[in-house]
């Protein structure tokens, strides 16, 4: 009898002492891995090529070692390694990252050329739309700039929900060489996003063609990529920023005075993207109200009109720093050719104000704190990612 309660309290012992351990081993994930090969698409041999594993992470923030097969009896060791290959063929690379307990792996396929191979070129067109005023973009850089305009806008339309259409154009890619053809145009619109939820945001098709149209794109800032494959099965990419501002702009409504209800209020909605794991991150928000500093009606006393933004994020937290013209007095916020009759203030919300809150639907509230109506001869919101 004794001897089995011995055994009973020992095997108890152990078994908690082993469900100790399961549970430490179990808490313990595996790393994620990502592969990015430079140049993407089609290389030669002879040619250095750059391997990049810094995308993989630990969920436990673990320390990683990486392990690189290069599918030619070749490995490496390190986050970031280069390799040249020495006969042309199809290649597949695999990478091996772990935490020390637990190893992920993946691989991609690599085409390699023979050295005097004739490959194909991805040119991606660029071009810069006037902004919503006429004015060009004077800058040297290549990407697209679209601008999403809406003016005499009416209260109602009291939430921006406006999309475009971008024209891409791939027609000034080529094939190697007079004897080759491209057989395929393949178009990744956003390489920072994964809309084929396989793991790798850098292997999406979202749309095909020579010159398709991209349909009901919203303001923000885009990575895109061209993959072009000729007859050989030969590929080339290209990549390109896509930046979609908007202007919207509304005039001559007025908002109540201050009744009994407390101040009059008009507010308006936005969009606000502001994500930098995925590139999309806006410049400014940039609210342009004008109204007369004199309200000829008024007849008892003075008719000094006084408006006041005040802007919220998407949990109707009011933005700060500096995120309402109540802080600045009159004339600091002025901005553009304004009448000496009326008052132009500027309210803007900047990227450190961004980096602190939501992206998301974001709102501007408009009050009138005097009791007087007032008359808002413009008001304007700008969007800017470039």
């Amino acid at each position: 009898m004794r001897r089995s309660l011995v055994l009973l309290c020992a095997g108890l012992m152990l078994a908690t002492t082993l469900a100790g351990c399961l549970e430490t081993i179990s808490s313990n994930a595996a790393p994620t891995v990502t592969i990015t090969i430079s140049p993407s698409g089609t290389n030669k041999v002879g040619d250095e090529i750059t391997f990049d594993a810094t995308g993989s992470s630990d969920p436990n923030g673990d320390p990683l070692t990486y392990e690189w097969s290069f599918g030619d009896g070749n490995t490496k060791k390190g986050m970031t390694v280069k390799h040249t290959y020495n006969t042309a063929d199809e290649y597949t690379v695999k990478l091996e990252v772990s935490d020390g307990d637990l190893t992920s792996s993946d691989t991609k396929s690599l085409i390699i050329a023979s050295a005097n191979a004739a490959l194909p070129t991805a040119d991606i067109t660029h071009y810069k739309d006037d902004d919503c005023e006429g004015d060009d973009d004077s800058s040297s850089s290549q990407y697209i700039l679209a601008w999403i305009c809406e003016d005499d806008l009416d209260t109602s339309d009291d939430m921006i929900d406006a999309k475009t259409t971008i024209y891409l154009d791939a027609s000034e890619s080529s094939a190697g060489d007079p004897s080759s053809y491209l057989t395929k145009y393949e178009w990744d619109l956003n390489i920072n996003v994964d809309s084929d939820s396989d793991g790798d945001p850098e292997n999406d098709v979202d749309i095909e063609g020579e010159e398709p149209e991209w349909l009901n794109v919203v303001p923000g800032e885009y990575e895109i990529k061209l993959t072009v494959t000729d007859n050989n099965g030969f590929t080339a990419t290209d990549e390109i920023d896509v930046f979609v501002n908007y202007r919207g702009s509304w005039a001559e409504f007025t908002i109540d005075g201050n009744g009994t209800s407390g101040p009059a209020v008009v507010t308006f909605g936005f969009p606000v993207g502001y994500d930098q794991d995925t590139g999309n991150t806006m410049r400014y928000v940039k609210i342009q109200v004008t109204y007369p500093i004199e309200d000829d009606d008024w007849v008892v006393g003075s008719g000094n009109n006084r408006l006041d933004a005040y802007v919220f994020n998407e949990t109707d937290e009011e933005c700060s720093p500096n995120c309402n013209t109540s802080a600045y007095a009159d004339g600091d916020q002025a901005f553009g050719d304004c009448s000496e009759d009326d008052r132009c203030f500027e309210q803007r919300v900047t990227p450190s104000h961004m980096r602190n809150y939501l992206e998301g639907d974001w709102t501007v509230d408009l009050v009138n704190e005097k009791f007087q109506d007032t008359l808002v001869k413009s008001f304007v919101i700008l969007l800017e990612y470039k």
